[in-house]
């Protein structure tokens, strides 16, 4: 699915809670996501800070770049598992919509067993769209807005419609 680059104002505004790049601390990011009952990182800037702060998310979505550009510097942190993807810039992947699809909900009543890793090989950004669709009440979703800071969607039914909305309208 290709993204209508007439809607990609959209898409500009945060999902959920913004938290400025200034106030993105430990203390502030693990109050709010002490009240998830899991966390999704999207991104590899928004993965290294959660981790950073020691949140090991349940599922992180990486694609070793931060705008575009290859990451020279790698962080590690434990994940069970290894999932690999192609998703092209710009386009969200049907097989990648099905698959978050299907693992979210194998894996919505795991309490935390299991710490995934999907690695992108083209661009992450539009992946977060399927995670706010499918995923259970109570998981947060964390993603980074650019040169803003960082979002956090607290997962319930409205916003799983509003995602379903926004997802029906941005791709031709």
């Amino acid at each position: 699915m290709i993204l209508d680059p007439t809607k990609l104002d959209v898409l500009k505004k945060p999902f959920g809670i913004l938290i400025k790049d200034d106030e993105v601390t430990a203390k502030t990011v693990t109050e709010i996501l002490s009240q998830a009952q899991q966390v999704v990182a999207v991104g590899d800037t928004t993965t290294e800070r959660l981790v950073g702060f020691g949140i090991i998310p349940y599922i992180s979505v990486t694609d070793c770049k931060e705008k575009r550009v290859v990451k020279t510097s790698k962080f590690e942190y434990p994940v069970d598992k290894t999932i690999r993807f192609q998703n092209k810039p710009g386009e969200l992947s049907e097989q990648v919509v099905r698959e978050i699809r299907e693992l979210v909900l194998a894996n919505a009543n795991d309490d935390m067993k299991t710490r995934i890793r999907i690695l992108i090989d083209g661009e992450e950004d539009l992946v977060a769209l399927p995670f706010f669709m499918y995923s259970p009440n109570d998981w947060m979703i964390c993603y980074g807005q650019p040169n803003e800071g960082l979002v956090i969607v607290h997962v319930t039914e409205d916003s799983r419609k509003r995602a379903a909305s926004i997802f029906n309208k941005v791709f031709i």
